[in-house]
């Protein structure tokens, strides 16, 4: 205990010569850098030997909506996500304990819904604007990491709903598979958190088992703008969510399956606008396979073509707004010779949604919308990454009301 306290003020005292690159030591050029502030002169292998993993990341995009939707535009939006991860184990000797911390900072809003009039964002990072708390939370893993417990500040989306395909693009209906209006605060999902408790269950030979409850309804940004207000209210409710998983990585042809659900308890004013609603559920599926790998690839790469499907539908159609939605698409990795950290892929979106919502529409068709979305990221360096981006929506806001939209987009990551 007291070393490790010895080391991390050595540390606290050495910070500013850390920061400073030695040629000399680090004789890479700066593109072959993991980072792109280095390794502070060999300390920062050193920090994270002891315990401390610090994270920057700062993505921007560029968006133009160039024909239909609502009116032709450009717009930019960014987000600045930063923290760290903690190994108590490493740090003070507590077996199976870690904590983690991640703030982003949004700028933009919500330009492409603006623009096109769609259900879901065609950017993956807009949020409210603001500086707020996505994890504050402390984690303790059992019997050799069989079992994990985790209670804090967390956003659903870390864990729940998660595709590995639907990952590579960036409208945002293939992340947080349900809709809301960030402007009136929702569920806890990016950019917003809620505090709850996390628990899976590996016992090996593929699967894992992890349910979490957590404060159903984050209050709007307005009055909520740093996520540490927290109400678990009648209105609130609780989010309740489980998942079972099946991987079989050692497989020819590896791949994952999951099925969950999520239960509301609250009465949120964004299911029908007057509160009067009870809860909401929502079932979904996922599949993610790898329909042929490079033969020259390691075992343990992911390189090639393979193929995902997320679909869900909401099983309270007279209480919530999506009735369903169905996410597919092929993803290949290493594509182009010599280019084998780069991903190209070509997704499919339907949101279809209940009733109720559609028969407040106008136009034709009410209530399906569809988004094809085609992207290629290229890894330039091993810290900076560019992803140029092409959507078509067909029926923004889910009718004919609004004009097909064709949107162009590109986007910029830089680790730090």
């Amino acid at each position: 205990m007291s070393r490790s306290w010895g080391f991390w003020a050595v540390l606290l005292l050495t910070t500013a010569g850390a920061l400073t690159q030695d040629p000399a030591v680090q004789p890479e050029p700066w593109t072959k850098w993991d980072l792109a502030t280095g390794d502070w002169n060999r300390n920062r292998p050193l920090v994270k030997d002891h315990g401390a993993d610090f994270f920057t990341t700062y993505t921007s995009q560029v968006w133009g909506n160039v024909a239909g939707g609502s009116r032709r535009g450009a717009t930019y939006s960014g987000v600045l996500q930063f923290g760290a991860d903690l190994d108590f184990e490493k740090m003070f000797g507590w077996q199976g304990s870690s904590f983690n911390t991640t703030w982003v900072w949004n700028a933009g809003g919500s330009p492409t819904t603006d623009l096109t009039g769609a259900l879901f964002p065609s950017s993956n990072i807009e949020g409210p604007d603001g500086f707020r708390a996505l994890d504050l939370w402390l984690q303790q893993k059992f019997f050799d990491d069989v079992l994990t417990i985790r209670a804090g500040l967390f956003n659903a989306d870390r864990d729940f709903t998660l595709s590995e395909g639907c990952q590579l693009f960036l409208n945002s209906a293939f992340g947080w598979p349900i809709i809301y209006d960030g402007s009136l605060g929702g569920p806890p999902a990016y950019p917003f958190a809620a505090p709850g408790l996390y628990a899976a269950v590996e016992p090996g030979g593929g699967w894992k088992f992890q349910a979490a409850i957590m404060q159903g309804v984050v209050w709007p940004p307005a009055e909520n703008p740093t996520n540490f207000y927290w109400r678990i209210t009648r209105d609130n409710g609780l989010l309740i969510l489980s998942e079972a998983q099946y991987g079989w990585s050692n497989a020819a042809l590896p791949g994952t399956a999951k099925f969950g659900a999520m239960f509301e308890t609250g009465t949120p004013d964004y299911v029908d606008q007057d509160g009067s609603a009870w809860g909401g559920a929502f079932i979904y599926g996922i599949v993610d396979q790898m329909l042929w790998p490079e033969p020259d690839a390691g075992n343990d790469s992911r390189q090639g073509l393979a193929w995902f499907n997320r679909s869900g539908f909401g099983t309270t159609p007279d209480r919530d707004p999506l009735g369903l939605v169905f996410n597919s698409g092929f993803t290949w990795a290493g594509a182009l010779p010599a280019r084998d950290d780069d991903a190209l892929g070509i997704g499919v979106v339907w949101t279809k949604l209940t009733p109720g919502q559609a028969a407040q529409l106008d136009g034709a068709n009410r209530g399906n919308e569809f988004a094809i979305e085609a992207t290629y990221q290229a890894q330039l360096t091993p810290w900076f990454e560019i992803q140029p981006d092409l959507q078509l929506i067909v029926q923004p806001g889910g009718s004919t009301s609004i004009p097909n939209a064709l949107v162009l987009g590109l986007s910029a990551t830089i680790d730090f």
